[in-house]
């Protein structure tokens, strides 16, 4: 009972920071790996218990969604076709594969706070946009925390997008790709539900109050929390497997 309690107050705080940033599921896989999860098992209830703090976060926007959907669209659906193939890749490769891989992918995921993204309006663009937003769904759809960063950094190269909107854009595109692959996972048998529920709960609360207050959260705190979660998190999971 106490592990739900716990894995319940960290949704709520994952929901909160993802919903004004994104990112924070790399706090709550390493907590779901600790209550004795396979790496495979905590990835998918991990996903499957963080997707609703994308959507609760747009309830402040929700009267826009609709021209938000008509100009992310393409974005949208590239990002889910990565994600499908992603999540066919993770239910498929050897477990022991995994494994090794995952303190590398928690790594680079903790890594990805740090990128800078420089505005870019070149005639390349819009394919690069579209590489970057491919990239970062087949990545959701096979491993997960950080992608909302990742989408950020991809899109924050338009200069004409403020805060605002790369905050509500990030919190749509990643809310329906994961929300494909959890399809994927609800059917896969490998997710561990009471761990989900707590979670979800949890997300859902912490999401709708963090898409309310997405600018007031200090900069620094937030990649702070991140970075020593992850980097620590890393650490342990590559003395755990190597």
């Amino acid at each position: 009972m106490l592990e739900y309690i716990i894995i319940f107050f960290t949704g709520i705080l994952v929901g909160g920071i993802n919903g004004m940033a994104g990112g924070a599921s790399v706090i709550s896989y390493p907590v779901l790996l600790a209550t004795g999860m396979s790496p495979v098992s905590a990835a998918i209830s991990n996903a499957l218990g963080v997707t609703p703090a994308n959507f609760f976060a747009l309830i402040a926007v929700r009267h826009q969604m609709r021209a938000y959907f008509q100009e992310y669209k393409k974005l949208i659906y590239i990002s889910i076709a990565g994600s499908t193939i992603g999540a066919l890749l993770l239910l498929n490769v050897p477990p022991g594969v995994f494994e090794k891989m995952v303190p590398f992918l928690l790594l680079f995921a903790s890594l990805s706070f740090l990128i800078k993204a420089k505005p870019d309006r070149g005639a390349r663009h819009g394919l690069v946009e579209k590489i970057g937003i491919a990239g970062s769904g087949l990545y959701c759809g096979y491993f997960g925390p950080g992608q909302g960063v990742m989408v950020i950094a991809v899109l924050a190269r338009d200069i004409r997008r403020d805060p605002k909107t790369l905050n509500t854009a990030k919190n749509l595109i990643v809310g329906w790709t994961s929300l494909v692959s959890n399809v994927i996972y609800i059917f896969s048998g490998l997710a561990h539900w009471g761990a989900v529920i707590a979670l979800l709960i949890g997300a859902s609360i912490g999401g709708t109050y963090g898409g309310r207050y997405a600018a007031k959260m200090p900069v620094a705190v937030y990649r702070g929390l991140i970075l020593t979660v992850g980097f620590g998190a890393s650490a342990w999971l590559f003395t755990k497997y190597y």
